[in-house]
């Protein structure tokens, strides 16, 4: 899977719900930016309560079927097609197996259409990723320590990180540790 692939992804993810961008970089809220290997990808969000993208959830859906993952960023790499399903939290966990799982389910009927109408033939490699907000008061000294990245299973995924305290998160790390 290549650009062709990312393309198609970009021509059904509609503009309004793409993530800020500057070259490979995308941008999410409390100013957390995530790198992707080349400028070949794209991030969006579903979770806008202002826009919400499914007008049939619009209203009071049963519980917890109107979450989603804060965002998803799709990327081409060593022909490969990855994405990275997100979620950004504070120091209380919430909900976030269910946003998670969401956004996965969101992915997989995506990837089922695409099948079906033969735009790709195989499966992307999903990949979890919990952030933890960064904190926004400047640390009393040496507070924090080096993430130890250490793949897991979790729930939906077969591959799930845990980032803490980082503004600045290169997708590419994740990888080396599949």
């Amino acid at each position: 899977m290549s650009k062709a692939m990312i393309d198609i992804i970009e021509k059904t993810i509609d503009e309004d719900y793409h993530l800020p961008r500057k070259n490979r970089d995308w941008f999410l809220a409390n100013e957390v930016k995530l790198r992707a290997p080349d400028k070949n990808s794209l991030g969006f969000s579903l979770d806008n309560e202002d826009n919400p993208p499914f007008a049939f959830f619009k209203g009071n859906p049963p519980a917890h079927m109107a979450k989603m993952c804060d965002a998803v960023i799709a990327f081409s790499f060593k022909q490969r097609l990855y994405l990275f399903i997100i979620e950004q939290k504070t120091s209380s966990p919430g909900e976030y197996k269910k946003q998670l799982a969401n956004g996965r389910c969101f992915c997989d009927w995506l990837f089922s259409l695409y099948k079906e109408h033969e735009y790709c033939s195989e499966d992307p490699i999903y990949i979890g990723l919990l952030i933890w907000k960064p904190r926004t008061s400047p640390p009393k000294g040496e507070t924090s320590h080096k993430n130890k990245l250490v793949p897991g299973k979790h729930h939906r995924f077969e591959h799930f990180f845990d980032e803490k305290n980082n503004r600045d998160i290169n997708l590419q790390k994740f990888i080396k540790h599949l």
